[in-house]
């Protein structure tokens, strides 16, 4: 697979991103942390579950071992924007340095069981820009039932702006 077609998915995943995390902005650490109903139980659990899992994918595919994110450093909006930002830099890193041919690579990951399993990169690099996808749109219901919407976050709109820029 073409890994510029993934540069382009997660340029405009960190893209979306922001137009939520800009939304998110101004808020007070009660009103990010507070319940609503969502399965990671407010705007912050929403955005430490996406750093996570970044986080732990991108240091899986580069043969690391994860190591899980300490909640007590994401308490506001801003210190988890900028340690967000920290990890996009490292992921466009590591896709800069990713040829076609790599896309093909298996991973190995191992399961909480200890068990292995096998994976090409393209497929994982997939169900990371699908995973964001989907929390991102909770992340983005959340926000617009207090008034905060991201707004439009469509593919065809980073496009062209893109294409304007």
């Amino acid at each position: 697979m073409e890994i510029e077609y993934f540069r382009t998915l997660y340029d405009y995943t960190y893209w979306a991103r922001d137009r939520v995390l800009n939304a998110a902005a101004g808020m007070s650490d009660e009103e990010y942390a507070r319940p609503n109903g969502f399965v990671y139980g407010s705007v912050r659990g929403i955005f430490t579950h996406c750093l996570a899992a970044e986080t732990s994918w991108l240091a899986r595919w580069q043969g690391e071992t994860p190591t899980p994110l300490p909640p007590e450093e994401l308490t506001s909006v801003e210190a988890l924007a900028s340690r967000w930002r920290e990890l996009e830099a490292q992921l466009r890193a590591y896709l800069a340095s990713l040829s076609d041919a790599d896309t093909g690579r298996e991973v190995v990951l191992r399961r909480r069981d200890g068990s292995e399993t096998r994976q090409p990169l393209w497929q994982l690099l997939t169900q990371v820009v699908n995973h964001a996808t989907q929390h991102r749109s909770e992340a983005a219901e959340a926000l617009t039932m207090v008034g905060r919407s991201p707004g439009d976050m469509d593919f065809t709109l980073y496009l062209r702006e893109r294409s304007s820029a």
